[in-house]
């Protein structure tokens, strides 16, 4: 008897162990089925962006510094159709934990127009300033340099048209919890980009027009794979013809989330923008050490990004249907899920700092300064989640304005201001502008993780 008591008793510390561990640590049930798609897909961007490059080098110094600069610009055009995306996913998933599956047609519909109008407006307005933008983005460049952006700058504009189609599209897949489905448009379009880049951009004729040519097609080609993918929910709208698909209390929810959103987005990469100007000033050691480094961090941050995503969907559709509670508890063990995924990868990168650094090059200087750029992104690692997997949560519960403010104050306050002070002030270099960049999620996280324990972001209401 007294053998049985015990071994009852050893059971139930077992399970009291089991349950404290899967309470405390345990991804929730399915998160990366929506975040495994998400993560091929970023890995996947980030490889077609080296790859093009890497065929960009080959034409000359010139030809990789005008795609890289506009490149640049690109990425705040691809904020403002990000911050529609982000709208269509968080409008979506309310209306399916709503059970209003029979409106995602008029949120569909909402969300592309929405796409399309704001693409061909930037798209106008950049054709007929783009020598201004190339000024301020290139001053004191040589005359190759400035042709070349120029000519790659045109491809850019008019490839936006279908950029904005694919990630807004892309978006309403993703509120639909079809991320798997996104990812394949993404992975054909990235394979279609790099096949005619290096088709284009080799041989006598390549140039970085061979570049733009090829981000069009491949654009353009995503649209008609993602419209296929959204047929079945568009069709709806034809066989229904009574009425406009396209509905106001959509296109005002999609803004709601989305705008803010985009200003978030847009002032991020203008930050970052800054900060590679004052690397620039640094010299050319730290240019080349901030490159890598950034590089390397993208692999490591693409978990948490994808598990962002999965937060924004998921918790858009607990309080879509009301579930709060469950909606406080999905967030929260994300965010420790991330926080958990994060640190292991870091844990595994580090040792590799110096090798990973030694593999862009043989200078020791630059590698010494990129290994040590790594080794501090893995100690600051752990806090990253709580800086941008959080939010992504937030904003699936429509509250983007605060992440809008909390977001570009930390952006101007640390990573900008505390960056050049320690970096070009103090003289720490390039380790100084990482440090300040490094302040800037130290804080964000424990702003928005004081903001997740209150109630005040479960309150926005999205749906009529």
């Amino acid at each position: 008897m007294v053998i049985r008591l015990s071994s009852l008793a050893s059971v139930s510390r077992l399970r009291w162990i089991r349950h404290q561990w899967q309470r405390r640590f345990a991804r929730p049930r399915g998160v990366w089925a929506l975040a495994g798609p998400v993560l091929v897909q970023e890995l996947a961007l980030v490889l077609t962006g080296t790859v093009v490059m890497a065929l960009a080098s080959h034409l000359g110094p010139a030809s990789v510094a005008a795609i890289g600069m506009m490149d640049a610009l690109g990425y705040l055009l691809n904020a403002v159709y990000g911050g529609l995306a982000m709208g269509a996913t968080v409008t979506v998933a309310h209306c399916l934990g709503a059970g209003r599956r029979h409106d995602l047609r008029a949120v569909a519909f909402s969300a592309l127009l929405l796409a399309l109008c704001s693409a061909a407006l930037i798209a106008t307005l950049l054709w007929f300033t783009r020598g201004l933008w190339i000024a301020m983005l290139l001053p004191g460049a040589e005359a190759s340099v400035v042709a070349q952006a120029d000519r790659y700058f045109r491809w850019l504009i008019v490839a936006g048209l279908p950029t904005s189609l694919v990630m807004v599209a892309c978006g309403v897949l993703r509120g639909m919890a079809r991320t798997d489905t996104a990812m394949r448009v993404q992975l054909a379009m990235n394979l279609l980009q790099i096949l005619l880049a290096a088709l284009f951009m080799n041989g006598a004729y390549g140039s970085v027009a061979g570049a733009g040519s090829a981000l069009l097609c491949a654009r353009s080609a995503g649209v008609v794979l993602v419209l296929i993918a959204l047929w079945p929910t568009l069709q709806r709208a034809l066989e229904h013809p009574a009425g406009s698909p396209v509905r106001g209390e959509f296109v005002r929810a999609i803004l709601r989330v989305g705008w803010p959103a985009a200003l978030e987005t847009s002032f991020f990469h203008v930050g970052k923008l800054i900060t590679q100007t004052m690397v620039v000033g640094l010299g050319t050691t730290a240019m080349a050490a901030n490159f890598i480094a950034f590089y390397v961090s993208a692999m490591l941050y693409a978990p948490g990004t994808a598990l962002g995503v999965a937060a924004t969907t998921l918790v858009g559709m607990r309080l879509g249907a009301g579930q709060v509670q469950r909606a406080h508890r999905m967030l929260r063990r994300l965010v420790r899920s991330a926080s958990w995924a994060l640190t292991g990868v870091a844990v595994l990168v580090l040792p590799l700092a110096w090798p990973l650094a030694s593999l862009f090059g043989n200078d020791p200087e630059v590698t010494r300064q990129a290994a040590w750029l790594i080794t501090l992104s893995c100690l600051f690692m752990p806090v990253w989640a709580g800086s941008f997997v959080l939010p992504a949560g937030l904003r699936g519960a429509g509250d983007t304005r605060y992440a809008l403010v909390v977001g570009t104050a930390t952006m101007w306050g640390l990573r900008i201001m505390a960056g050049y002070l320690m970096g070009v002030v103090l003289g720490l270099g390039v380790v100084g502008v990482w440090l300040g960049m490094f302040g800037d999620w130290v804080v964000r996280n424990l702003l928005f993780r004081k903001r997740m324990r209150g109630t005040a972001w479960t309150r926005h209401r999205l749906l009529g």
